[in-house]
Order: structure tokens, then C-alpha cells, then sequence
């Protein structure tokens, strides 16, 4: 709302001595001291005095742009609304008239645009200088490491858009609120399983800028996996009430959010947990459009890439990618690639795994500040004992990255668990998060020794029973895996049939979908994808490979043989007519099939 600025029945006059020479003021309007032959007489420039109150410089991260605030005094006393101008705009000056209407109309003179801005740069008085943060996380400013997050009385200003205003600190935590992060060690609103991983990729986000310097960022996303009632996003809620005041109805993000607004907004959340809500696709196009975003998503944080944009003026953006963590909550895992699969830990949850009076307790204490209280503690602990020796640190984290890895390679293998290449980085992740958790605590006499030592035994046992849970998922999402196990079972029902080749000519069959013998099958290719996508359909299982990708993949992964550049090769039938097929090796197939060993290589991931 405009302010009439009046004292009395007149109109506050503003001093003549706003600006700097050449601009004054008279009667409330803008003029310029022009020299019109022997004299300098003022000429007007516009029926109001615009004034600047501060300089913004916005810090992404990434780039620094700079903001003006900007005040005016229309001539009949108006207070102008202040407005936040980018140096673009002002550049222009088209904002006034969009920004303040008739009331911020210049004189039609040339140039005048261009003097109403100069004379705005030379306003007298105290100019602010002002620098607002728009990430959060650790930042090193005049010298000090600091932990950006929008916080009540904090000399640093950060602006985070939309519902990621929920992300905020209140006031640090005390001694005895501890002692409900430790209760979350035990079996307290949810069952070990859940609440320990959940609590290392928790604790594990302050520490990401450091591992990022190590050269070894966390590369993988927490799923949270639940059928509907199960509590799964209020669960995610309240481990991200460590970083602010979120419920299951307000998380940051969900599958319903376009990619690219996912994108820009997990770039802004440095060092801290997110979540993306809500896989649960409804149709075919709708379950396409999620698996789409789950694969980004992995993409994105599997990667730690952003998409590259261009600006208004065709300019090459730099690219932002995801600074902190991510849960996903969904009904069942996204059924995607086999390296997107590869960059998810899994932790199911169970219809009554989550105790609901216990649970009330910890959302209140949530609402209350307390959660987030702790997190500032253990920030300002990583502070206080790592950074004074930040090269250290950083060579601490190395070390520690690389004797988790080691440990977790060395356990699988011994244990004949099946894996990705990508799996020990994220376990080594997840161990560091929860050791420094237990550290933490244990510094703060919360746990001691022997309870630290039982704690990381038992996480160990979690997550190792987790891979091994989720291998076979990765395995079973890989199409071409898929694809062998439901022509095995087209083949075992005799719903399909191969002929065996070289035998005599007989009448083949509608449901022939090739020729065999003893150490391969030669299908015919757009029938034996057809009929496997019918099996899947029929399952309730989704294979939306295409029939040259399909070939494609089955080739790269030793599967199928050629003896040319094509993925197919010619034949005669039992008729003597050449045909194509794809020829598949029985053996490899078998293999695949079997409980045997499983790592994909390199470039599978």
C-alpha cells in the first residue's frame, strides 16, 4: 500500500542535497543542473525522488549478482513501495513504470532512463551493503568457516524460496536434549533397521563439503520404501526437522514437481537433507513421467551433475548440482536402469514398523525446535575439534572413506553378497555419516565405549542385509536379466516354443518364437520381445525397453553374439528360408540366471 507522507496538510519536502552534483531536488521532484549556454538551470527528469537504501549482492554458490533496493517520494507525497532491482533492470530502467505505474513516470526526454539511474547510483546518505546467501551449508567468509542456514538474529542473511522456507535454526541445543538422539539409536518409534541408516545419511550431510574436498562425495540417494499407511513421509519429515520444522503435508519436494524445479532446488540445499515425496504413479504415462524424475534424481546425485542451461542472452549457465542429500519415499522401488538402481540404498519399512506414541513424541519435540537444536550442536562440534586444521580434516575424511570401502568390498566378497560396483562407496558414505554421529555422542558422555562398538557392529549387520536385499532388485530391474528370466519361463510353460534347428520341416506354430540347438537360441526377435512384454504385462510388471535397445544391451553384456556390426544374424530355417534372428548364447543365459556371484562391471555403472 502507498503512504501518504504528510505532515499536516503538506506534503514532506525532501532536502534538495539527496544526490550528488549534478541531480537535485525541488519540490519533490527529480532534476539535473544542465549548463543551457552562460547558465546551469536544473531540468527535470521525473515528478518523483527515487533514492537508493542498499546494495544486495545475492550469492548462490556458484555466482555472485548484485540487487539494488530502491526507495521514492512521489511529488504529492506518496511513499513509493521499495523495490528490489537486478542490475539488468537497472540498467534499463523499464521496472519503473512496470513496478510503480503512472507514479513512476520519467519526463519524455532523451537519455533520461540512463540520468534517473545515474542519479540513483549518487544518492548522499548511508548506502547499505548487504550480501544475501542463497545456499546453505559451509561457507568460508573472511576467513572462518560458517554454516549458512536461515536463523533468527544471525549476522548472515539466507533467502531460500517456497517450501524450502521451512528449512531453518532456532537456537542451539542443550546437553539434555541429547539424550533423545541417543534413545534414536535403540528400537525407539522404529525398528533398527530404519532409524540407523536414516540417522547416518542424516549426520553424514555436514559433512559433504569436506568429503567433496577429499574427492570423495556421497553418490547415491536413500529410498524410503512403504505401501501407503506405512508412515514413510512423516518418517522422512521428522529426520528432516535436524535442519527445520517439516511435516509429511509440507516436504520440500515431490515426484509431482517437474525435473528441472527438482534440480534447481536441490542445488540450494548445501550440507543439509532433503526429500522427494511421493513415487506412487497411477497409469502408464504417469508411471513413465515418475521413473523418468527417479532416474534423474539418481542421476543427479549418482553423478553430482547439474543441467546444463543457457540465459536470456544465450549464455552458457554454470552448472549446479545436488550439494546435499536426498530421502525419496515410495510405494515400491522405481522400477529403473540398472546403475539408476545401483545409486539407490534401499530401507524398507513395514506397515507397523513405525510405534505411532512414540513417534508423537519426537514430531513435538520437532515442532519444538529441539531436533534442530541438536544439529547445531554437532555442527558447532565438526567446527570446534576438525577445522581448525581444515587440510587434515579433509585427509582424515580420505583415509576413513577408504578404509570403510575396503571393509564393506571385503565383507560382500566374503559373504558371496551380490553388488554393484557403486556399493561400497555408499556403505563407506553411510558409515562415516553414522561414526561421526557416534563419536559425537560419545564426546557428549551420551554413550560410551563398549555401546559405540555395538552400535557399529549392529549398523554393519543392517546395511550388509540391506545390499543383499536390494542386489536382487538391481538385478531383476536390469531388462536384459529380465528379459532371460521371462523367456525362461515362456519357454518352461510351453506357452512358447523353439524349434530345434535342422530338424525336418513341419508347420510352424503360432507360438514358435525361434530355433535352438545345443548352444544357442535364435529368436525371432520382434516376436520373443512382444511375447515378453506381454508376460510382464500380465505380472503387473512394466518392460518398456524397445526391441533395439533390448539387443543392444543383450550384445554389450556378452549374451549375444554377432558376427557383424548388426545385432542379428541370418539363418536358414528348418523350410531352408533365411531369417534374422538374434542369436543367444544358452550357457550365458544360465549364468545370468543363476544364484551365482553377480558384480556388474564398470560400465554398467
Amino acid at each position: 500500500m502507498s503512504e501518504i507522507m504528510t505532515e499536516g496538510k503538506k506534503a514532506k519536502l525532501i532536502d534538495e542535497t539527496v544526490y550528488n552534483y549534478p541531480y537535485v531536488v525541488k519540490s519533490n521532484c527529480l532534476y539535473e543542473m544542465v549548463q543551457v549556454k552562460d547558465q546551469v538551470v536544473p531540468m527535470k527528469l521525473a515528478d518523483f525522488v527515487p533514492t537508493l537504501i542498499s546494495e544486495i549482492t545475492r550469492d548462490d554458490g556458484t555466482e555472485q549478482k548484485k540487487m539494488f533496493k530502491v526507495g521514492a517520494v512521489h511529488k504529492s507525497g506518496i511513499k513509493l513501495s521499495e523495490q528490489i532491482v537486478s542490475a539488468d533492470e537497472m540498467q534499463n530502467m523499464k521496472w519503473l513504470l512496470n513496478r510503480w505505474g503512472a507514479l513512476g513516470a520519467a519526463q519524455p526526454k532523451q537519455n533520461v532512463l540512463s540520468k534517473i539511474c545515474h542519479a540513483i547510483m549518487l544518492t548522499k546518505g548511508e548506502v547499505k551493503f548487504e550480501t544475501m546467501y542463497l545456499q546453505t551449508g559451509w561457507k568460508k567468509i573472511n576467513g572462518e568457516y560458517v554454516f549458512l542456514m536461515p536463523t533468527q538474529n544471525s549476522p548472515f542473511t539466507v533467502e531460500l524460496q517456497g517450501k524450502l522456507k521451512n528449512y531453518s535454526f532456532t537456537e542451539k541445543g542443550s546437553q539434555e536434549d541429547l539424550i533423545y538422539l541417543s534413545a534414536m539409536l535403540e528400537n525407539s518409534f522404529a525398528p533398527q533397521c530404519v532409524m540407523l541408516p536414516l540417522l547416518a545419511v542424516t549426520f553424514l550431510c555436514p559433512l559433504n563439503h569436506f568429503l567433496k574436498s577429499a574427492g570423495c562425495e556421497p553418490k547415491f540417494v536413500t529410498a524410503l520404501i512403504g505401501k501407503t499407511g506405512s508412515r514413510k513421509s512423516t518418517l522422512a519429515a521428522l529426520f528432516l526437522s535436524f535442519f527445520g520444522k517439516f511435516s509429511a503435508s509440507d516436504l520440500p519436494m515431490s515426484f509431482h514437481d517437474t525435473a528441472n524445479s527438482i534440480l534447481s532446488n536441490i542445488y540450494y540445499l548445501k550440507d543439509v537433507l532433503t526429500c522427494i515425496d511421493d513415487f506412487h504413479p497411477s497409469g502408464m504415462f504417469h508411471e513413465q513421467e515418475m521413473k523418468s524424475i527417479a532416474q534423474n534424481i539418481s542421476r543427479y546425485y549418482g553423478d553430482r551433475i547439474g543441467r546444463a542451461r543457457l540465459n536470456s542472452k544465450a549464455e552458457l549457465q554454470s552448472s549446479k548440482p545436488p550439494t546435499g542429500n536426498a530421502i525419496i519415499t515410495a510405494e515400491y522401488t522405481p522400477e529403473i536402469s540398472v546403475s539408476g538402481s545401483a545409486r539407490y540404498f534401499n530401507i524398507e519399512l513395514n506397515e507397523n514398523d513405525v510405534q505411532l506414541d512414540d513417534l508423537s513424541e519426537y514430531q513435538q519435540l520437532a515442532n519444538d525446535g529441539v531436533l534442530c537444536g541438536i544439529m547445531q550442536s554437532y555442527i558447532e562440534w565438526i567446527k570446534n575439534v576438525y577445522l581448525d586444521d581444515e587440510s587434515a580434516f579433509v585427509k582424515t575424511l580420505e583415509d576413513v572413506f577408504l578404509k570403510y570401502r575396503k571393509f564393506y568390498l571385503d565383507r560382500l566378497c566374503a559373504n558371496r553378497i551380490k553388488f554393484h560396483n557403486r556399493t561400497p562407496d555408499m556403505l563407506a558414505h553411510l558409515k562415516i555419516g553414522f561414526a561421526f554421529l557416534l563419536v559425537f555422542l560419545k564426546s557428549k558422555n551420551q554413550i560410551n565405549k563398549s555401546e559405540l562398538d555395538k552400535f557399529e557392529k549392529v549398523f554393519d549387520e543392517i546395511v550388509l542385509k540391506a545390499v543383499s536385499a536390494n542386489a536382487e532388485i538391481i538385478e531383476l530391474e536390469n531388462p536384459t536379466t529380465k528379459f532371460c528370466e521371462k523367456l525362461k519361463s515362456l519357454l518352461d510353460s510351453g506357452r512358447c516354443y523353439v524349434e530345434a534347428k535342422g530338424t525336418d520341416s513341419s508347420p510352424r506354430q503360432k507360438n514358435c518364437i525361434g530355433l535352438q540347438d545345443d548352444e544357442h537360441y535364435y529368436l525371432f526377435a520382434d516376436t520373443t520381445h512382444s511375447e515378453v512384454r506381454k508376460l510382464c504385462a500380465e505380472q503387473g510388471e512394466h518392460f518398456s525397453i524397445s526391441k533395439n535397445e533390448l539387443l543392444r544391451q543383450l550384445r554389450k553384456e556378452g549374451l549375444l553374439l554377432s558376427r557383424t556390426s548388426r545385432n542379428t544374424v541370418s539363418v536358414r530355417d528348418n523350410s531352408n528360408t533365411v531369417v534374422n534372428v538374434a542369436m543367444l548364447n544358452k550357457l550365458k543365459m544360465e549364468e545370468r540366471l543363476s544364484d551365482d556371484l553377480y558384480r556388474p562391471t564398470a560400465e554398467v555403472g
